[in-house]
């Protein structure tokens, strides 16, 4: 049977989860952002190509719309991008973390409260989690078996991410710091992936150097306080009030140092140096300088193999409790958001 279908067995439990706890929410009324991307959609379908925000999910919504206009119809299109990035994700997951935190890895991505909340909104995040999902995994094949047309598929992977949004070149700059760090591991592939890396910084240049500069000068110092980058934080683990928000950012920041103890050997792992990575560049420009949620979304596949590998750090009974906290703060989080 072929390894996908076998995927797709394998965690049918996990996608029938989210599948349940997003069509729960395709109902909810949109917010002010997703009328400004709905807005920002309606342009000639001629002028999303030199729009310099999400042209290919603002083309893509384009499209959408004009086959219906009721929130249930507006929200599906997220819902049913994020199953696909889902079915996906468990090569991703398994080639980042491995085998024994690929199951876990799947349950804290896909039933996440920040992930459904994105899933079913009309933003450009679910479109990136995908592009995102699509470049990590030929890039992860490129690095096992180094096959040309895997490099090729992360180019043009790479290209459609930076024509969703130009802050998702972060993928760009991540993979090439690990790969000048592990260098001497591939170093009969270091030629080849630099030469693959000017088409996408040529779109790069084009489509964001203008904005590439007014961030530069101006956002680089205008950085978020403490408490905002905080309650950002905060909601990557439920969207619970006050306190128990508090709380759920504490569990997660555990389950994300655990983590990063479980990738200590990053200098021998390439695999490892990739999560932290992966993870870090986008959550620490989400949090300090850019509050754009796809940043989160696309870090979060990172997030959950670091979360399932720290988890198996402990003793069985505490790995047993750490599932029931997560499990009780993810239901309580769907529950309130549903009400």
């Amino acid at each position: 049977m072929p390894r996908h279908l076998v995927d797709l067995k394998a965690h049918s439990p996990v996608l029938v989860v989210y599948l349940v706890l997003a069509l729960a929410r395709l109902g909810e009324a949109l917010s002010v952002t997703e009328a400004i991307y709905l807005t920002r959609s309606q342009i000639p379908a001629s002028q999303f190509l030199l729009y310099p925000y999400s042209p290919v999910y603002l083309f893509l919504l384009h499209l959408w719309n004009g086959l219906g206009d009721g929130v249930v119809w507006l929200h599906l299109l997220g819902l049913l991008t994020g199953l696909v990035a889902l079915v996906l994700a468990p090569r991703v997951l398994r080639g980042l973390g491995g085998v024994h935190a690929e199951r876990g890895a799947m349950w804290l991505l896909a039933t996440s409260p920040f992930f459904v909340e994105q899933m079913v909104s009309v933003t450009p995040s679910a479109l990136a989690l995908l592009a995102v999902l699509v470049a990590l995994l030929c890039l992860l094949e490129f690095l096992r078996a180094g096959k040309y047309g895997w490099l090729a598929g992360w180019v043009v992977s790479l290209s459609v991410a930076l024509l969703v949004h130009g802050g998702l070149y972060y993928l760009a700059i991540a993979v090439s710091v690990g790969m000048l760090y592990y260098r001497h591991r591939y170093d009969t592939r270091q030629l080849t992936w630099w030469l693959a890396q000017l088409p996408p910084l040529a779109l790069f240049a084009v489509l964001c150097g203008s904005q590439l500069n007014r961030f530069v000068l101006h956002r680089v110092a205008d950085t978020n306080t403490a408490r905002a980058a905080g309650s950002q934080w905060a909601s990557l683990g439920s969207s619970l009030p006050a306190a128990w928000s508090w709380a759920a950012a504490a569990l997660l920041g555990l389950l994300l140092l655990s983590g990063l103890r479980a990738c200590s050997g990053f200098r021998r792992d390439p695999r490892h140096g990739l999560l932290i990575l992966g993870f870090g560049l986008p959550v620490a420009v989400w949090l300090v300088w850019l509050p754009h949620d796809f940043y989160a979304v696309a870090a979060l596949p990172c997030l959950a193999v670091l979360g399932a590998m720290g988890i198996r750090l402990y003793p069985r009974w505490a790995r047993q409790v750490l599932w029931v906290a997560v499990a009780l703060t993810y239901a309580w989080s769907h529950y309130r958001a549903v009400l």
